[in-house]
């Protein structure tokens, strides 16, 4: 049996022929003696010597007394024929290189000769590649594969159509390559999306829809509701009342949610810490959802004001309620803004217009919203400046519909304010007196009804539950509609008054404990007493430790100081968390412009900044404002001027609700 060496190729993959070759091969014997070092070999060729070398068999001579037998290989098929052996494709880097195995070199097998004669200049050989054979394009516009032309694809019509005058109809869109695992995970969720049922979820409160409106809500329930009135907890009207109301009818949700949008600030640390613990709002979202409340609140205010004037207005009853909890919201909203082009006076207008003809249905709600209303009408008279364009809303003979039960406000149940109405009356009477040059400024009849309203104001008596501070802030009212009458009806002359050293007030700013009623006795400027003592006072102090000279006005009584320096002697004793600093913004007005002393003014300053802090209105930084001016034209001595702060407001355009 023949065996080939290391290095040899078979001559079946080197397509060589060789002879036939007897398989009877006689059985040869070695004896134990000879060497086995001889060896023979026998060659097959059909070449000259050394041409075929690489073809040759060898045998290798065993020891001579072994009987060398045939060895026969296993086949690991038995079916194995020669003629299913097929010829492996040639590469051209086997045929150009010669192989090299198993770290022996060959000589690579001889290329075939072509035929004919061999060119002059040959041919650069050509290194052949794998063609891909490339199918058809699908990349091309739809006209031109329905037509089966070639496209140029050209955007966005390709020049083939255009030039044959077709209609292109563009291009499929690109499909994107993906996976068989991510289209079977699409199959997957496109089937589980199919196989469940689409559910919505509606808003439990009609208007309330995002993390903005939520934001909103909680502000009105939690700290809006309770500033807006005196009340506790437990009975506040704006959560009992018209939160219930609000539930139903998405009007005025939308004017509540507006509403506690408007009032929050977020340049405060309150604002901030809103912020922070909503992680999902911004302060852009929420002023967005602001301006959507209030549009929507007024589309839906105008939509209910002409359904009730259309044809149908008899077979569907409109609830008034709700109409006049949107239009206290939008009063609420100017109060807070601190508008000052008198929006707030347009809101009351029309309450006094609609509650004479059409009040609302529910009596607890009538009870409130008159006395809500009509404290506002009253505080307007502090502000407004007479106009003979509109008329005055306040009415000196103005009497509730029905017994205000429960009272919560001041002034409007008890009687009190009708004095504020009648006192702004004489002050009207006595600016055209002034305007008009009529002298006595002050007239006999100006003088007998100040008189009356004068006792009937030391008769008035607050009348609270023992321990409740609108006690106390009742009295402040008492002296504070004293201050107003007095003032009223003593106006500034022309003549400059007579500048008085700080040390000569210094007895009237001394502290009183209890606060005295415009009926207590006070010490008259001509006292002798009190004369020793503003002599001693002043020779105590020397002119390098005497402060500024104050003005005051000519021929001025220190009964206004006295009763300046009491009043804010029960400001200064209300707690910066007692619900009453929501009342203390309107004799914050009449008080601070009756404070001549620096002293007294930087007191009214710090109760005017611990009422923003408690109630966050920005109408008291309006009030500051027009205080400012007011102080600052007592220091040019131009007390016409201060004593008509209205006409003041007005020159400053400051036409503000100062309640």
């Amino acid at each position: 049996m023949t065996r080939l060496e290391t290095g040899q190729l078979s001559p079946i993959s080197t397509e060589l022929e060789l002879p036939a070759v007897d398989t009877t091969i006689p059985h040869m014997i070695h004896s134990a003696t000879s060497s086995t070092n001889d060896s023979w070999s026998t060659s097959y060729s059909d070449g000259p010597d050394g041409e075929d070398a690489d073809h040759e068999v060898h045998w290798e001579q065993p020891p001579d007394e072994m009987l060398t037998v045939p060895k026969i290989e296993p086949l690991d098929d038995d079916d194995f024929q020669m003629d299913d052996v097929k010829e492996a494709p040639r590469t051209p880097q086997a045929a150009a290189a010669p192989a090299v195995t198993s770290g022996c070199p060959t000589h690579g097998l001889k290329a075939k000769r072509p035929r004919g004669r061999p060119r002059k200049h040959p041919l650069t050989p050509q290194v052949a590649t794998n063609k891909v054979a490339k199918g058809r394009s699908k990349t091309g516009c739809i006209t031109c594969r329905k037509r089966k032309k070639k496209c140029d694809e050209a955007k966005p019509r390709c020049m083939n159509c255009e030039k044959n005058a077709v209609v292109c109809e563009g291009y499929n869109e690109k499909t994107i390559w993906k996976s068989g695992r991510e289209r079977a995970e699409e199959g997957d969720a496109r089937r589980s999306s199919q196989s469940l049922p689409v559910i919505t979820l509606q808003p439990i409160f009609q208007g309330v829809e995002t993390p903005e409106d939520m934001v909103f809500l909680n502000h009105y329930i939690n700290h809006l509701s309770g500033v807006l009135t005196v009340e506790s907890q437990h009975k506040n009207a704006f959560k009992d009342m018209l939160l219930q109301m609000a539930v139903e009818h998405r009007g005025l949700m939308h004017s509540i949610l507006c509403l506690a949008s408007k009032h929050i600030d977020y340049e405060t640390p309150y604002g901030a810490k809103t912020l922070e613990s909503n992680p999902k709002v911004s302060a852009e979202s929420l002023a967005a959802r602001s301006e959507f409340h209030q549009d929507a609140a007024m589309a839906k205010f105008h939509e209910d004001i002409n359904q009730e004037r259309s044809k149908d207005a008899a077979l569907q009853k409109v609830n008034l309620s709700v109409r006049y909890g949107q239009m206290l919201c939008m009063l609420l909203k100017s109060i807070t803004m601190g508008s000052t082009n008198g929006e707030h006076r347009l809101h009351l207008q029309a309450y006094k217009q609609l509650i004479q003809g059409s009040p609302p249905d529910d009596s607890a709600f009538l009870v409130f919203i008159t006395e809500f209303f009509q404290f506002h009408v009253y505080a307007d008279e502090l502000i407004r400046y007479p106009d003979m364009c509109s008329p005055r809303l306040a009415q000196e003979d103005w009497e509730p519909w029905l017994p205000i039960q429960p009272v919560r406000l001041i002034g409007v149940a008890d009687g009190l304010f009708q004095y504020l109405s009648q006192i702004t009356t004489i002050r009207n009477t006595i600016r055209t007196n002034i305007l008009n040059e009529v002298d006595p400024v002050v007239d006999y009849a100006s003088l007998f009804r100040a008189a009356e309203i004068d006792a009937a104001i030391r008769e008035w008596t607050p009348h609270w539950p023992p321990g409740d501070s609108r006690e106390r802030v009742g009295l402040l009212y008492k002296q504070m509609m004293w201050v107003y009458l007095f003032r009223t009806i003593y106006p500034p002359s022309s003549s400059t008054p007579p500048a008085i050293p700080c040390s000569a007030v210094d007895q009237y700013h001394r502290p009183t404990s209890p606060p005295l009623s415009p009926t207590s006795p006070v010490h008259s400027a001509h006292d002798p007493l009190s004369a020793d003592r503003l002599r001693a006072s002043h020779a105590s102090v020397s002119r390098a430790e005497s402060p500024a000279p104050i003005r005051f006005p000519p021929h001025h009584d220190a009964r206004i100081t006295v009763a300046v320096d009491e009043s804010l002697a029960i400001l200064d004793s209300i707690k910066p968390s007692d619900p009453c600093q929501t009342l203390l913004l309107i004799p914050c007005l009449v008080i601070g412009c009756a404070s001549f002393s620096p002293i007294q003014q930087d007191r009214i300053r710090t109760t005017l900044r611990g009422v923003r802090g408690y109630t966050g209105l920005r109408n008291c930084d309006r009030m500051l404002q027009l205080l400012e001016e007011i102080w600052r034209l007592m220091g040019q001595g131009e007390w016409a001027l201060v004593w008509d702060w209205q006409a003041v407001a007005k020159r400053m355009g400051l036409d503000f609700s100062v309640a």
